[in-house]
């Protein structure tokens, strides 16, 4: 590809950087969509302070936190960090295409579907731990491929201070460090480093970084680990769970680049091992291990199709380099065939964002998806419900407080409710959550409160408090066929009688 050809496409890619976080602020800044239960949950992390948390790290936290302080706190500062974070993990991705495949056209590709395909479109407007996690893979990934060509040693040390980063975003940061760990042990190029003090170092610089994330685990009996271990050894159906599993990931990388990213990465490997190449063995290695522990996961047990995101930052690059390779090198019907395959993702890809972003443009299209069908349904009604009980408050004396027994709605009060309360999740009935570090039921007992749950209050609730009052009911529906996304049962409750039996069970 001659010089000409390559800046037109740097200039496309970060054309279509910039042009994405311009868009995805702007509709952050508009949407009609509230906040996720997990965004809510995560802003109720920021403004309580920790080394870490019940459910991962204090990166998300901090990144908040942040956000919030600098703009007034709204749903546009919570999300701001989704946008911002996807266009620094867009700039890393490019660099790290260009430098393995020697294209900045395939980088081009590999920057283009990161912002269409369903995962990464969710992932620019909401905000969670995955998007610094996906940030600090990418460049451990970029700092790894600088030490495999570069060879100098000291890329070691960025290597642990971002996958320490990372840690700190994600604990599935230590399954990432052991892919770097396997692919030194397979590169025949780069074992030499078992036996130079840099990697371990490197690892004792990400474990110093990291430490406010053990720190708080070694003090809290490791709680965080027990907690993801308990969700992984949830068990269904062996079958259904794996071809959910498969299915699930077909979803987010919209069907035929989730085939290529299979295709791409079992040939990656093939090379890798069989021809001691480093570039494919590095693009197999930090990808396909992670892709196949959740497999294994998930038969039998619980898996989300967003745990092995990481698996695609250089699955990605694998499915487009050697998607080229065979397009170069391929015949007539094979090359109608790649190009037939990439049109139709794309196609289905902004299909898919603008139904997304814009869910009038299905109903002007004569297509109805039922709310229990609806990916975006929880992200309707929030800020309804915040309103209603702010008013039910208003007829209660001074000192009575907001109620729940599930964590995501909790989080979703304490921050639609007029003045961000402390929300309490009553300890029956439910799992774990981070709110059992925080509230202190002693200090509520003989108050008053307002209960909001999903269905009509369960009796272990109701033995709580001394009476409760009728409910009012508060339907959520949607805008232009009316139908009922979800109830929400809201009790006026008297005199909080919970006893220290029941309050040391959590």
């Amino acid at each position: 590809m001659n010089q000409k050809n390559d800046r037109l496409y740097a200039y496309l890619t970060f054309a279509v950087i910039a042009g994405f976080l311009a868009f995805r602020i702007f509709y952050i800044a508009t949407t009609h969509y509230t906040l996720s239960q997990d965004e809510a949950y995560f802003w109720d992390w920021s403004r309580h302070p920790a080394l870490s948390y019940y459910d991962m790290g204090p990166m998300i936290a901090w990144i908040i936190a942040f956000f919030t302080h600098v703009l007034p706190l709204s749903a546009f500062s919570v999300r701001l960090g989704a946008p911002v974070f996807a266009a620094m993990t867009a700039v890393v991705l490019y660099i790290l295409s260009v430098e393995v495949t020697a294209s900045r056209m395939l980088a081009f590709w590999v920057v283009l579907l990161f912002h269409i395909l369903p995962i990464g479109m969710a992932g620019g407007i909401i905000m969670t731990y995955y998007s610094p996690q996906v940030f600090f893979m990418s460049l451990t990934a970029l700092f790894l491929w600088k030490l495999i060509t570069d060879g100098r040693p000291w890329w070691w040390y960025l290597i642990g201070l971002s996958a320490g980063l990372g840690l700190l975003s994600h604990h599935m940061f230590i399954f990432f460090t052991a892919e770097v760990g396997l692919f030194i042990i397979l590169s025949h190029n780069n074992r030499k480093w078992l036996r130079r003090k840099e990697p371990y170092i490197g690892l004792l610089i990400e474990l110093a970084v990291a430490s406010p994330l053990i720190i708080w685990n070694a003090t809290h009996d490791f709680v965080m680990f027990r907690h993801a271990i308990g969700m992984m050894a949830e068990t269904n159906n062996i079958t259904f769970t794996l071809f959910e599993y498969i299915g699930g990931q077909a979803g987010i990388q919209a069907g035929f680049f989730f085939l290529a990213v299979v295709y791409g990465l079992a040939v990656s490997g093939y090379r890798g091992i069989k021809f001691k190449d480093d570039k494919y063995l590095f693009l197999f290695c930090l990808s396909a291990p992670v892709i196949l522990f959740i497999a294994l996961l998930s038969i039998g047990g619980r898996t989300e199709p967003n745990w092995p995101v990481s698996g695609y930052i250089t699955g990605s690059i694998a499915a487009v380099y050697v998607m080229y390779e065979k397009y170069k090198d391929g015949g007539r019907w094979l090359r109608v065939l790649i190009k037939t395959g990439l049109g139709l993702t794309v196609f289905l890809c902004v299909l898919v964002s603008a139904f997304a972003y814009y869910p009038v443009l299905m109903h002007d299209a004569g297509i109805h998806i039922p709310p229990q069908r609806d990916p975006t349904n929880r992200l309707y009604g929030w800020d309804e419900l915040g309103r209603q009980v702010s008013e039910e408050l208003a007829q209660l004396p001074p000192h009575t407080f907001v109620a729940t027994h599930e964590y995501g709605l909790n989080a979703e009060l304490a921050f639609y409710v007029t003045g961000h309360p402390q929300v309490y999740e009553i300890p029956v009935i439910r799992r774990l959550s981070q709110y059992d570090f925080w509230n202190n039921f002693r200090a509520v007992k003989g108050r008053d409160a307002v209960y909001v749950g999903y269905a009509p209050m369960e009796a272990p609730v109701r033995k709580l408090f001394d009476s409760v009052g009728p409910a009012e009911q508060l339907v959520i529906k949607t805008k232009h066929t009316h139908e009922d996304r979800f109830t929400f049962y809201i009790y006026p409750c008297y005199g909080y009688k919970g006893t220290a039996k029941e309050l040391a069970t959590f």
